[in-house]
């Protein structure tokens, strides 16, 4: 059984993608202030991440859309 290699992301996949997970941080940020702080750390922790992840493919996006490629 051979198994396929993962198949290259597009600028609109990784665009998408890295915007949903910005606005997925914002949303927790916002979820923490609703709930006065009682969520801090998991809140603010997974805020975190989702918002590393969204700007590495934030990034990712824009050096797929400089080389001109949105295979």
């Amino acid at each position: 059984m051979d198994i396929e290699p993962v198949k290259n992301w597009s600028f609109n996949t990784c665009a998408i993608a890295g915007f949903s997970f910005s606005t997925f941080s914002v949303a927790l940020v916002i979820l923490n202030a609703v709930t006065a702080n009682r969520f801090l750390t998991v809140l603010l922790s997974v805020a975190g991440v989702a918002l590393l992840i969204g700007g590495a493919l934030s990034v990712r996006a824009h050096f797929l859309w400089s080389r001109g490629g949105s295979r």
